[in-house]
């Protein structure tokens, strides 16, 4: 049972606001630390280490995590993200990525952002009505998108020209800058236990194959296909490019969404969706000019987006359905899964063959996933 501890107010703009300014932030961060440690150390070696210790520690902290937002409130797991976030920021960017910076990096971030998620999540959920949260859906991923299209065109132009220091120094300010609205979200606790058997739960467990293929996508359009397009395409600018236009399919998808749900059911959309992305990932392994890059970064935002809104609703129906915390902490576990799976194959394939090699079995294995997708919306079953 929800206990509030203050008026809800304008939960929902606050919440808006404050995903602007953090996915602005995440959205370079999340493309660049990666591009910075392939930069610095000149080896696919140390960001897919990056990589393999971001999911992992997202695996194991999935539901500590939770039970600490349960006990101190939603809000309290936005605020408490700054505690790990700010200092990635600033250890990477005062020391060398070493293989033990590298890794404590990866750790904080991975909190930090989990942390950042997890109460976004229950947040929606809380301040969103079931019967419009198609639409409520689009409207929260509308302004933070915009934040997500500057960020790495800014983050490009900014390390192109200034450097990476400079770039994490913007990062850094505009995730300090978030503060302000986190501040006036309204404070809400979970009254009941929270259990570790609960994440296994069956009902939760129908959605995990769409956690896991999530998880792999996740990786491969952002922080793998940007240290693809920064190694072999064009640099720093490009990369921040590709994921900008990435983010330009996501805006046009959200703007269609509410006519598109209004025609069909919400797995029909979701099917095809995750079907269209299987595609454009395999499509990604001939890239080799900008115009292809960006062509593709269109075309996946559009895909992915198509399905992500529906679904995004999907998991807060979900959640409502049974028991909120459970159903987010178990999703950021199989979520993290998929990504602990997505690094590995990127290793292993590095370590086996080429960099080239590595960036292409991560591809195919993301085009494989869309199967995996489409199989869970069909286990999970279709509410409407």
């Amino acid at each position: 049972m929800i206990k509030t501890l203050a008026n809800k107010g304008t939960d929902f703009e606050d919440l808006i606001a404050y995903e602007f300014f953090k996915n602005f932030a995440l959205s370079m961060l999340g493309i660049f630390i990666p591009i910075l440690i392939y930069s610095e150390t000149g080896s696919l070696l140390m960001p897919a280490l990056y990589l393999v210790a971001k999911g992992l520690t997202g695996f194991i902290a999935a539901f500590p995590i939770m039970k600490m937002i349960n006990k101190y409130g939603f809000r309290s797991g936005l605020y408490t993200s700054y505690l790990f976030l700010l200092p990635a920021i600033l250890l990477i960017y005062f020391l060398d990525p070493g293989i033990y910076v590298t890794l404590t990096v990866a750790f904080l971030y991975s909190i930090g952002a989990a942390l950042h998620v997890e109460s976004m999540n229950l947040e929606f959920v809380e301040d969103s009505s079931r019967e419009d949260r198609e639409v409520e859906a689009a409207h929260l991923m509308s302004l933070p998108n915009i934040g997500r299209l500057l960020g790495p065109v800014v983050g490009g132009i900014v390390s192109a020209f200034g450097g990476f220091q400079t770039m994490l120094a913007v990062a850094f300010v505009s995730v300090a800058i978030s503060v302000v609205p986190a501040g006036s979200i309204t404070i809400k606790k979970e009254t009941a236990d929270l259990k570790w058997r609960s994440l296994l739960d069956r009902e939760y467990l129908k959605f995990s194959p769409i956690f896991v293929s999530r998880g792999i996508q996740g990786y491969a359009a952002v922080a793998i296909f940007s240290l693809f397009t920064y190694i072999f395409v064009a640099g720093s600018i490009s990369s921040g490019l590709v994921r900008s236009f990435d983010t330009v399919g996501f805006m046009i998808m959200a703007y269609l969404s509410g006519y598109i749900s209004s025609k069909y059911s919400r797995s029909k959309i979701i099917l095809t969706g995750a079907f269209l992305a299987g595609i454009i990932y395999l499509f990604r392994i001939v890239v080799s000019s900008p115009s292809e890059a960006f062509i593709l970064s269109i075309a996946g935002g559009l895909a992915f987006k198509l399905y992500d809104i529906p679904l995004f609703s999907k998991y807060a129906d979900g959640a409502e359905d049974n028991e909120v915390r459970s159903f987010y902490a178990s999703k950021k576990m199989f979520n993290s899964f998929g990504k602990i799976i997505a690094a590995t194959t990127f290793i292993t394939a590095f370590m086996v063959s080429t960099e080239r090699m590595a960036f292409n079995a991560v591809f195919v294995l993301s085009g494989l996933s869309a199967l995996l997708m489409m199989a869970g919306n069909r286990i999970s079953g279709e509410e409407k």
